[in-house]
């Protein structure tokens, strides 16, 4: 079963088929990173996301290593 919570993280791989990696601030759970991909159901914020970028939102997360990122939000 998995929780839906909130992150903050840095985007660490952008790939084009719109499949990256966001390295959480703080874990959540076992979970220290996420990925995002449109297969997943990942909103993204458009073509414009780039490693390196600040970004936050909401992550689908269990007891796995990796937790499913649901939302990209570039910060401001």
């Amino acid at each position: 079963m998995s929780d839906k919570q909130d992150y903050s993280g840095v985007v660490i791989r952008v790939e084009r088929d719109g499949f990256g990696i966001v390295q959480f601030d703080r874990p959540l759970g076992a979970n220290t990173h996420g990925i995002f991909s449109t297969v997943l159901g990942s909103t993204l914020p458009g073509k414009n996301l780039k490693e390196g970028q600040r970004v936050h939102g909401t992550a689908e997360v269990d007891t796995r290593d990796l937790a499913a990122v649901k939302t990209v939000v570039v910060d401001q």
